[in-house]
Order: C-alpha cells, then sequence, then structure tokens
C-alpha cells in the first residue's frame, strides 16, 4: 500500500512539475513572439468591462450558415492590445436596429473584418463608410470563420430587406478554406456550419452528420474546457498554434521557420471556383443592385506581396479573373476594389498588435479608401 501512495505522489509531483515547466516555456515563447498565436490569457489583462459575460457566450452557431450572434446581446471581447462591447441587434447583426431600414442602405457581408472584430462601434469601418457616404449600412459580417457559402445563405435569408447595393468584404487570407470540406474534416466534425457539397452542385451546403447546434461557445464540457484553458493558460497559445498547422493555415519549412500561405497566391483551383461560384450566386439574388468587392490584404499577404518578385502575379489566377469578369454583367454593376493596390507605407499599423484584424488605424483606413472609391466611381446613390 506504501508503494502505491507513494507512486501516486510521485506520479503528480511529475504532472505538476511538467505542467509548470510547459506554462513558463509557453510564458518565454510568446513574450518572445515564437508561436503562431501570442496572445495574453485574459487572466492577466486588465480590464473595465467585466460586467458583460465574455463574447464566447454571444457567438451562436444554430443557423443555417453556422456562425452569428445572440440577439439583442451586450458582450465583452478582450485581448492584450483591446477591450471593448459588442453589441446585437434584433436579429443578431452588430448594428443598430433594422426595424426601419431605409431603401438607400447598402448590404455589408463579410466576416470578422466586416463584423469590426476587436474595435468598438465608431471605429469599425462598416460605421466609418456609413458617415461618410451618409448612407445606412447594414452589417452582415460575422467572426467564426464565416466564408462565402456562409455570405451567400445570410444573404438569401435577409434580402428582403430594403437596400440598393451590397459591399462584399472578400478576405483571401480564409476564405477560401472556411467552407472547405477538405480542410475542416480533420479539424473539427461538430461545428454546426456549412461547407461546399464535395457532389454535385457545390453550393447545395454540407453539414456533418455529428455537428452540434450551438447557443454560445462555452456550453458544454469541451466548450467550458477550451475557454478556461484559452483565458487562464499561456499554453493555449502552443494548442492554438498547432490547430493552425493542422489546417494548414501556416506550414512548416525544413530550417523550423515558420511560413503562413497566402491565399493571393495560394488556393487550389477548387477553392477558387467554389468561392467565385458563392459570389456569383450572391450576384444572382442581387441582380438589379449594384454590387462592390473590397479585396483585402492580411498582414502575411502584404509581407508576401512585397518579398515576391512576381508579386502581381495573383491577378493571373482564376479567382481574381472571375471576379474582374463579373464586371461584364448585364443585369448590374459589379465593381472591384482591391486593397493591395492602395497599402500605406507602414502597412503594420493596419492591424493589432496582439492580433491579425485591423486596428483602428486599418479600420478607418479601409473605409477612407472604399468611400472614395463609391464616390469616385459613381456607384450607389449617395446621400448629399
Amino acid at each position: 500500500m506504501r508503494n502505491v501512495m507513494s507512486w501516486i505522489k510521485d506520479f503528480f509531483i511529475v504532472l505538476i512539475v511538467s505542467f509548470l515547466c510547459l506554462e513558463g516555456l509557453s510564458f518565454s515563447a510568446t513574450k518572445l513572439n515564437l508561436f503562431l498565436v501570442n496572445e495574453t490569457p485574459s487572466l492577466y489583462v486588465s480590464s473595465v468591462g467585466t460586467k458583460y459575460q465574455n463574447i464566447a457566450y454571444g457567438r451562436t452557431e444554430r443557423e443555417k450558415w453556422g456562425a452569428w450572434h445572440a440577439s439583442n446581446g451586450v458582450f465583452r471581447q478582450s485581448k492584450s492590445c483591446f477591450d471593448i462591447t459588442m453589441s446585437f441587434n434584433e436579429i443578431g447583426a452588430r448594428d443598430e436596429s433594422f426595424s426601419d431600414v431605409p431603401p438607400s442602405s447598402l448590404f455589408l457581408l463579410g466576416d470578422s473584418f466586416a463584423e469590426g472584430f476587436g474595435v468598438s462601434r465608431k471605429d469599425m469601418s462598416e460605421f466609418l463608410i456609413q458617415e461618410n457616404l451618409g448612407l445606412s449600412v447594414l452589417n452582415f459580417g460575422a467572426a467564426g470563420s464565416f466564408g462565402p457559402l456562409q455570405q451567400l445563405l445570410i444573404y438569401n435569408e435577409y434580402d428582403d430587406l430594403p437596400h440598393q447595393g451590397v459591399i462584399i468584404y472578400l478576405l483571401p487570407g480564409n476564405d477560401f478554406t472556411d467552407n472547405d470540406l477538405e480542410v475542416w474534416q480533420a479539424i473539427d466534425q461538430t461545428r454546426y456550419r456549412p461547407y461546399f457539397s464535395p457532389e454535385g452542385d457545390p453550393l447545395v451546403p454540407f453539414y456533418f452528420p455529428n455537428a452540434i447546434l450551438r447557443d454560445n461557445f462555452v456550453s458544454g464540457a469541451s466548450g467550458a474546457l477550451k475557454q478556461f484553458i484559452k483565458g487562464n493558460f499561456w499554453f493555449s497559445n502552443a494548442l492554438r498554434s498547432a490547430l493552425m498547422l493542422m489546417r494548414g493555415e501556416t506550414q512548416i519549412i525544413t530550417d523550423n521557420t515558420y511560413v503562413t500561405p497566402s491565399f493571393y497566391y495560394d488556393a487550389t483551383e477548387l477553392q477558387q471556383t467554389n468561392l467565385t461560384l458563392a459570389y456569383e450566386a450572391v450576384l444572382d439574388l442581387a441582380f438589379d443592385k449594384n454590387v462592390l468587392f473590397v479585396i483585402i490584404p492580411a498582414a502575411n499577404d502584404i509581407k508576401r506581396y512585397n518579398e515576391d518578385p512576381l508579386s502581381d502575379i495573383y491577378k493571373d489566377s482564376s479567382w481574381y479573373q472571375t471576379l474582374f469578369s463579373f464586371k461584364d454583367r448585364e443585369s448590374q454593376r459589379v465593381e472591384i476594389l482591391d486593397l493591395m493596390d492602395y497599402l500605406p507605407t507602414q502597412p503594420q499599423n493596419l492591424f493589432f498588435e496582439c492580433d491579425g484584424h485591423w486596428s483602428p488605424n486599418g479600420n478607418r483606413w479601409a473605409a477612407n479608401i472604399i468611400s472614395r472609391f463609391v464616390r469616385d466611381e459613381n456607384l450607389f446613390m449617395i446621400s448629399e
């Protein structure tokens, strides 16, 4: 009996020491920016917004388009470089109420960049475009891997709202993979979200049979455990970095350094075809309305662009050429705005230091370019 108790004691000592070593190493690696994700756990982030629940309680997956928001809620979103509150209207959009929408409104589709990840309402690109143009912009952006198939589904659901045109935020950094069944089947088959169908019409959504409808991202043992680890332990950065490798968002090359693919350049032909099919279907739904595609470079896309001697070769890709072919549609006017063509001298200032999303400066930069483009091209009927 004594030997058994001694073995148990030694086991727990080794376990505790191993955990402390892992946590210490993860802390050091995070501070040295050695992981792909180098975030400070929320436990160590000073906050003034503690009266609101964490945004994980406000993110849902119960609609046919998957990722969305709890309606009529206010939630806190924080990292080491921002601490904000996010509020959602009666249908779960990060916007004011849609109960009395003017017919001159613009419909905004996109992912977390459209949602305004990490910035307050007054710093969101959608809000700034609205201010610049004097038009109401209906924000249907959502974080949580929200790709073109999901944007098609949500537009199909709400396209009866009065609006004169559509703005689509296209983020090559993940829009090619967000609804890619092959990418996600090895990662997580429990998320209730649509994927391009592998057989027949790819726009007929495929859902994993064991997908779980979620009212939030905290309920259940696995969800609570993920949020607990992410919010309290430095080694969560190692786990999340490993997940990025599994998703193919990053690759390790022979000298043990990380290379993040730039999907401006690296998307497969199938990924390019599916993306453009989904956006063509959006155009069909918006058959008589002007549409603006805004192509958004992430930090790694900008790095690749600046270092590649053939930096403009992505413009020969099928996805890019197909987008520009949409300009020839007879039923509507379609314009393409590639923000890569408007980079500032210090593009690193466009993004948060602790996160890959636009900072307030990045949102302002994008909003000003988009607003100026709309005015110069006389794309929508602008209020004066």
